[in-house]
């Protein structure tokens, strides 16, 4: 041993040792080795070590076409047109500002833009209401990764300061829809021609709506198999709604009434649908054409003014369905031809056959819950019913009195010769050169 080597050995402290078999010490790659409670290799497989990246190809990293149309296209097509409309607009306008959109941008631009939309308004000249803001401001910071985006909670504040100083002082606040009451739903039905097929599939319509409280998509949503008529009433399928998930669906019964005479127009229209044939470019009613009712088939469907069906081969969003602006166009035609588009100051839409049952229910005392049921309405916001679709008690029937109708009219005139000694009220009016016209006086009691 050399002077080093003793050197060093002197350094040396062993503290305790033991002979080991060497097959139980553990390779050195064991060691580099990423080992979690959740790791789960079977037979053979070798856990990731660290440091080294998974081992990926360009096959693990890319999606059939048909996956890249659905990730593409996720949630509801007018979400998507809605979505995608609202972001194009504020990259247009930053393009035209010199402002920059994408791929990402900043607050500036987004308090920016919605600083301008407040102080133009839209096309029309009318103001944007808040709730639109606020849904364009979503739409607009969710089109971007979650630690590239703009902070939304300045707009948001922005618009609630829009809303209260600006928008509701100048009237602008949300204009409902009236309720096609039952009194007025009759007066519709009334002047509608269903010796027509059109006025067939209409009537059916709006008693089908009226009956069911749907929303005016969900009823032109219906297929042929999803209404059964009985004696007494009709049951309706409701294969999914706005508050219940995809694919919950339900049956639910709508017993007739003299003023619905709902079994009578969901069978004449359907009476009407089996003489209808698919049409072709040389015929619009083939006799030996693919038939129109079918039980997958839509149950409304769009018509020629002969009554047949209307071809669709460039509906490419809607198909064979009716969209909900046929349906509100429908419903203010026929509002307007019974002479009734315009209810207690309230405009009919195609709300108006949902928002009339659930006042008419509320008149007649049913329980606000059995109402929510009855209009598929989500149990988590129970005064939904009452908020949206119950028009206030004093609104329900105003007809058009007015208080001054008790004042009687004068104007300026060539009054006839008094035959009779005038009254108080005639020498009152005179005296003043002016004559009665039109009302006799109130009595006196």
């Amino acid at each position: 041993m050399t002077a080093e080597t003793a050197a060093g050995a002197a350094e040396l402290e062993i503290v305790d040792t033991k002979v080991v078999d060497e097959t139980a010490v553990l390779p050195a790659a064991a060691a580099q080795l990423v080992l979690t409670r959740h790791t789960v290799p079977g037979p053979g497989e070798p856990a990731l070590r660290a440091g080294e990246a998974p081992r990926v190809s360009a096959t693990d990293l890319g999606v059939p076409a048909p996956v890249t149309r659905r990730i593409a296209e996720h949630g509801a097509r007018n979400t998507r047109t809605n979505r995608d409309s609202s972001r194009n607009r504020f990259e247009q306008w930053c393009a035209q500002q010199g402002r920059v959109a994408r791929p990402t941008t900043t607050t500036a631009n987004v308090a920016a833009y919605f600083g301008h939309l407040m102080e133009t308004g839209k096309e029309d000249g009318s103001p944007y209401s808040p709730d639109t803001l606020l849904a364009y401001l979503v739409r607009i910071v969710t089109g971007y990764e979650k630690g590239d985006r703009p902070d939304g909670s300045l707009i948001r504040e922005m618009i609630e300061d829009y809303r209260l100083e600006e928008y509701i002082p100048t009237g602008g606040q949300r204009q409902p829809a009236a309720g096609l009451t039952m009194k007025y739903l009759v007066k519709v039905l009334a002047a509608i021609d269903e010796t027509t097929r059109i006025g067939r599939r209409d009537a059916a319509m709006l008693v089908l709506q009226y009956g069911t409280l749907y929303r005016s998509i969900e009823t032109v949503n219906l297929l042929v198999r999803h209404v059964r008529v009985d004696t007494d009433g009709v049951y309706v399928w409701t294969a999914e709604s706005k508050t219940r998930g995809k694919g919950i669906g339900r049956w639910r019964f709508i017993r007739d009434s003299p003023d619905l005479r709902l079994v009578t127009r969901v069978r004449a229209w359907l009476d009407g649908l089996r003489e209808l044939s698919e049409p072709t470019e040389h015929d619009q009613n083939p006799a030996d054409g693919e038939p129109a009712y079918l039980p997958d088939k839509p149950l409304f469907r769009a018509l020629t003014t002969t009554g047949n069906l209307k071809r669709r081969v460039n509906a490419t969003v809607r198909g064979l369905f009716l969209s909900g602006r046929a349906v509100n166009e429908m419903v203010k035609a026929r509002a307007a031809a019974a002479g009734v588009s315009v209810i207690n100051g309230l405009p009919v839409t195609s709300h108006s056959p949902r928002a009339g049952p659930n006042t008419d229910m509320a008149q007649a005392d049913v329980p606000l819950a059995e109402r929510n049921q009855a209009g598929d309405r989500s149990p988590l916001s129970p005064p939904l019913a009452d908020d949206r679709c119950t028009r206030p008690d004093a609104s329900i029937d105003t007809g058009k009195q007015d208080s001054l109708d008790a004042i009687p009219l004068y104007g300026v005139a060539h009054p006839e010769p008094a035959t009779t000694p005038p009254s108080r009220d005639e020498d009152c009016g005179r005296s003043t050169g002016l004559t009665r016209l039109g009302r006799p006086p109130r009595s006196r009691s």
